[in-house]
């Protein structure tokens, strides 16, 4: 949703054309020069593989209708009843969850688009082996789940009518991962229609060299048949959406099929900073201009911050000293799989922010934009993480992403050029290209992490890793490398070439190897990439300046890694359990890192009732809302019977659905259906809104009072919160 707030800032107006599902009202943003389409709904969708279903003549009227994004692993084949299996070809380490191929097709009519415009469709993750076909030619494949692509169908779509684009996901190699990964276009996705004079593919780079001053650098391709006088204009708006005084290059000719950079300044007086606890966030828009009209524009949300790393400071934002007090998470939402909507990630936040978070690492892989727009927004630093694996298998999971890593990578890869390269390029230099491109404007992702655990030995990794730094420092200068590194004094990286390769020395598990490393000349910071829970690490990065902070393992548990644990189908670790609820030792944290204390809630014996409490009471038809009703299994006084599993049966009435039940849990049990069985005398239903008015929830629970509570259901779109939020 953040996203789609930031389409609407650009006020120029040359063309609003209309980009819908066959039969729908179009969801396009107003007041842009470039088109960009919410393309989520509208959907069909089939579980197993289809002969032919890349066909724009494929008979699709049997297949479910839906909205992405979607996950149809944690569903399964037959929403409602189990789908956990414990000879699930996924393992423990896939959470014992169905794998294999799934198709989604979608018809949409390009009929409002004038002749001449480029037409694109952008994935911001679709796992995996995303093969995607328009009007029967297969337009590209992209194998890594976790990366966004773009693809250019101008020549494969019909402008003045009716298309179908189809997608084939395939995760049928397993196991594919250590841990859940999901299945399907779980992501967002859009439709973009650009003049041919248009801004590249991620090519606004924003930075904020000394807190007075925005610097923009772009790149403005030319698919026309003639050259072109081109200038870019840039518009900074502050917080309070208030434009300073725009900023215009000198004119470049461009030759047709040609590309050129343009570089300006923005002057800055009282900058309102992005920290931590006010994390204020302007809004640059980038326009292009032919012959002085505007032909195409971005909108890049930006952060005024200065962030450094040394050996005598460790990580100093905007002057202070500030330490990672970080977690890791999996990407995975427990009973809504990888398929969350923006509520479920901002309400993860925020819990973990109240425990006194302040940073988060993307454990294993890039995260999805919306969850960047919102540690933005929330005030969160990020390690934005590369890869699990590089060339070489962690275990027997011959489906993760070392199959592909050195693989060369097939045309077209959807994402920008790889720097430094001529002719073909390795999958892996795709994907980090892709990612810091992608990702380089967030103020809150504070340094990039090529790998984690990586088992290669140190003469593989070294060039690898010295080309990954390469890519990174070509595209975004300013920001520190880092490794998450596995034994790191056993595996020669404390005095191997790795020290000196990475910008900040980081290693799991090892705190006193990263002390010697980081100390060692020339010095630099080093990090905790990872830790256990124990608080008593702390100590070590309170005293010693150059530990910049370090990443507990984890924030929340996760779904997978359980191999051999038979029913339990998740990691039973985190400061949380998998629906928030907070733990001993993440109270205890929450002490440590001094942020204001909270305590569990009291507890009863003798259960007599089903108490009901969403965590929000309005709650809208928008994809990206969600709300958690919690159902307490409570005695007369109101208090949790922390022993009680009752199942309990969730029905709404109203213009409401039930998307999934769940609990903290770690045994395998359906997500879907009405009923959940309380875990520690709790489960919740999630709710989303089908129109507006009052939606009822009930939860009963054999011979205990039923429980109660409305919501309110609105067409308004979800608003996601800013600092501070619940």
């Amino acid at each position: 949703m953040i996203r789609k707030l930031l389409r609407s800032l650009v006020v120029v107006t040359v063309f609003l054309g209309l980009v819908t599902p066959v039969g729908a009202a179009p969801a396009v943003a107003a007041g842009r020069v470039r088109t960009v389409t919410d393309f989520d709904a509208g959907w069909l969708f089939n579980y197993g593989d289809a002969a032919g279903a890349g066909s724009a003549s494929y008979n699709d009227s049997g297949w479910r209708k839906l909205s992405v994004p979607h996950d149809w692993s944690v569903e399964g084949r037959t929403p409602g009843a189990n789908p956990f299996a414990q000879s699930a070809p996924s393992t423990g380490r896939g959470g014992y969850l169905p794998s294999g191929i799934g198709w989604y097709r979608k018809h949409f009519s390009l009929a409002g688009v004038p002749a001449g415009r480029r037409v694109s469709l952008e994935f911001d993750g679709v796992m995996a082996n995303a093969s995607v076909y328009v009007n029967g030619t297969l337009i590209g494949t992209h194998p890594y789940g976790y990366t966004s692509f773009r693809y250019d169908i101008t020549a494969a779509a019909k402008l003045g009518g009716d298309n179908v684009v189809a997608v084939k996901t395939d995760t049928t190699s397993q196991p594919a991962s250590r841990y859940y990964t999901g299945a399907g276009i779980y992501r967002d996705v859009r439709l973009i229609a650009t003049d041919p004079v248009h801004l590249g593919q991620w090519a606004t780079r924003v930075t904020t060299p000394n807190n007075t001053t925005v610097h923009a650098e772009t790149t403005v391709v030319n698919e026309s048949g003639a050259a072109a006088s081109v200038s870019v204009q840039g518009v900074l708006s502050d917080p309070g959406g208030a434009a300073l005084p725009a900023v215009t290059t000198a004119a470049k000719t461009v030759a047709a099929g040609a590309s050129a950079t343009f570089a300006y300044d923005v002057p800055v007086s009282n900058p309102r900073l992005w920290d931590l606890t006010n994390p204020n966030l302007y809004s640059l828009a980038t326009n292009v201009l032919v012959g002085g009209t505007a032909v195409d524009d971005d909108v890049t949300s930006v952060g005024i911050r200065t962030l450094t790393f040394t050996a005598s400071t460790g990580m100093i934002l905007n002057g202070k000293n500030v330490k990672f007090q970080g977690v890791a998470l999996h990407q995975d939402f427990h009973g809504l799989g990888m398929a969350a909507p923006q509520r479920a990630i901002q309400r993860r936040l925020a819990q973990l922010k109240a425990l006194g978070v302040n940073a988060i690492r993307t454990a294993h892989d890039p995260p999805s934009p919306a969850f960047l727009d919102l540690t933005d927004r929330m005030g969160f630093l990020v390690l934005d993480e590369f890869f699990d694996v590089w060339t070489q298998h962690k275990y027997s999971d011959v489906g993760d992403y070392a199959t592909y890593f050195n693989r060369t990578a097939a045309a077209p890869t959807g994402t920008p050029p790889v720097p430094g390269a001529g002719g073909a390029v390795p999958w892996y230099q795709v994907d980090a290209t892709s990612v810091v491109m992608r990702d380089r404007n967030h103020p809150s992702v504070a340094m990039w992490s090529t790998g984690n655990e990586i088992r290669d030995p140190i003469a593989t990794r070294t060039p690898l890793l010295t080309r990954m730094v390469s890519i990174a420092h070509a595209l975004d200068p300013g920001r520190p490398v880092t490794q998450a590194l596995f034994r790191p004094s056993d595996s020669g990286d404390v005095t191997g070439a790795t020290r000196t390769i990475v910008d900040v020395f980081g290693g799991n598990y090892r705190p006193d190897e990263v002390i010697t490393a980081a100390k060692a000349a020339p010095a630099r910071a080093g990090l905790f990439t990872e830790m256990g829970t124990d608080t008593s690490a702390w100590a070590k990065v309170r005293d010693n300046a150059m530990i910049t902070g370090l990443f507990l393992w984890t924030g929340t548990a996760y779904l997978g890694e359980a191999d051999g644990l038979w029913p339990r189908a998740e990691a039973d670790f985190g400061l949380m359990d998998g629906v928030g609820t907070v733990r001993p030792i993440g109270y205890s944290w929450q002490r440590t890192w001094g942020a204001p204390t909270t305590s569990p809630p009291a507890t009863g014996t003798t259960a007599n009732r089903v108490l009901l409490a969403p965590d929000h009471s309005t709650v809208s038809t928008d994809g990206d809302d969600v709300s958690y009703v919690k159902a307490t299994i409570a005695d007369s006084a109101g208090r949790v019977v922390t022993g009680s599993s009752a199942p309990i049966t969730f029905t709404v009435s109203g213009p409401g659905v039930l998307v999934a039940v769940d609990s903290g849990s770690p045994v395998q049990e359906s997500f879907r259906g009405s009923v959940r069985k309380a875990y520690q005398g709790v489960a919740y239903g999630l709710v989303r809104a089908t129109g507006a008015g009052t939606i009822t929830v009930t939860a009963s629970a054999a011979g205990l009072t039923l429980g109660t509570t409305t919501l309110t259901g609105t067409t308004a779109p979800f608003v996601p919160c800013s600092g501070s939020c619940n």
